[in-house]
């Protein structure tokens, strides 16, 4: 009976824990649904009339019966809770509307611009890290103290210099002046360095607060101390003990860099004349493409959304507090409805 009651018990136990984590992922799609919605939608001019005036200049139709069919066509006919319920159901069926600008589905637009994006970040986001942790490791098995800190000083320069100045120093330096990697576009493979390493700058620098961070106070926990007694070497100690215990508290901010990795790559994917993401969101405003600008932020919205459910999820399988804490309300659970039933 010990065995019947403890399956459904601790079925109960991951549901309870997972339910909070996928309504606040639903909610924040649709929260961010709806406030894109409500500014273009509150933004003075009609978006129709305003991203034709862009497209068309001087040319730009005014006759209601063509309009009205233009409207028809881009999905912004009927009242705005019409529109609003319209485009919703429209996104959940994966549909994100038709471009004002260039008459092509959406959904085909980002469709392209996304593997370009997704490997300027992903690059960015392993480099970022992988430097982070490789400073730190020398910070701490370093034997003088002016190593350590000048070394803990050198991350932080990548939140302070801009990106768009980082990356035309890279350009002349590297396109320019060495004449080693291309200085824009994204056909040649290796267009996706110098804008990776643009972003990996500041992405790098932000993990590298939160993981040093860690490392610090790792170093003064007891398991250090006990470490170093027995006479471990630091190389050992900071593999085997402060560098599983440090990144643990590190993973958090890996969903938060997602996000700023996709607002990045606007500013970087415009300074190397690179297609992408953010270079189509900058070409949307500019044109005042309103369901362009909307399916962009839905599955910005999305992609980070997911990002975070993974690694909260993964907290239940990292976290070896989580771990215990899920296992033995189960199981403890299972056995006060053994004894019931005995």
């Amino acid at each position: 009976m010990k065995s019947a009651g403890t399956s459904p018990t601790r079925f109960a136990v991951a549901v309870r824990y997972l339910a909070p984590k996928l309504v606040q992922f639903a909610f924040v799609i649709w929260a961010t649904y709806t406030v894109t919605f409500l500014l273009i939608h509150l933004l003075p001019g009609d978006p129709l009339l305003a991203a034709l005036s862009v497209k068309g200049g001087d040319a730009t139709t005014t006759d209601p019966a063509a309009l009205e069919l233009l409207r028809a066509q881009y999905g912004l006919d009927g009242s705005l809770w019409d529109q609003y319920w319209g485009h919703l159901v429209q996104a959940l069926q994966g549909n994100l509307g038709v471009s004002i600008a260039t008459g092509q589905p959406v959904g085909d637009m980002i469709a392209r611009a996304l593997p370009n994006t997704a490997a300027v970040a992903i690059l960015a986001l392993v480099l970022g890290v992988v430097s982070s942790v490789i400073i730190t490791y020398f910070a701490y098995v370093t034997r003088w103290g002016w190593v350590r800190t000048t070394l803990l000083q050198i991350p932080p320069l990548g939140v302070a210099i801009p990106a768009f100045l980082s990356g035309l120093v890279l350009v002349s330096v590297f396109a320019f002046g060495l004449d080693l990697l291309p200085s824009s576009g994204s056909r040649n493979p290796l267009s996706v360095i110098l804008p990776a390493v643009t972003l990996a700058l500041p992405v790098g620098a932000i993990f590298f607060q939160v993981f040093s961070a860690a490392v610090l106070e790792a170093m003064a926990s007891p398991y250090v101390f006990t470490a170093t007694a027995k006479g471990l070497a630091p190389r050992t100690i900071f593999l085997r003990h402060v560098l599983r215990n440090s990144l643990l508290p590190s993973i958090t901010i890996l969903g938060l860099l997602i996000g700023y990795l996709a607002g990045g790559t606007a500013v970087v994917e415009t300074v190397f004349s690179r297609d992408g993401i953010g270079r189509l969101t900058v070409d949307a405003v500019l044109a005042r493409d309103s369901n362009v600008i909307q399916g962009i932020i839905i599955v910005v919205a999305l992609v980070y959304s997911v990002v975070n459910l993974l690694v909260d999820l993964s907290y239940g399988i990292i976290d070896p507090r989580t771990r215990a804490a899920l296992s033995g309300t189960a199981v403890a659970r299972a056995k006060d409805e053994a004894a019931v039933e005995a």
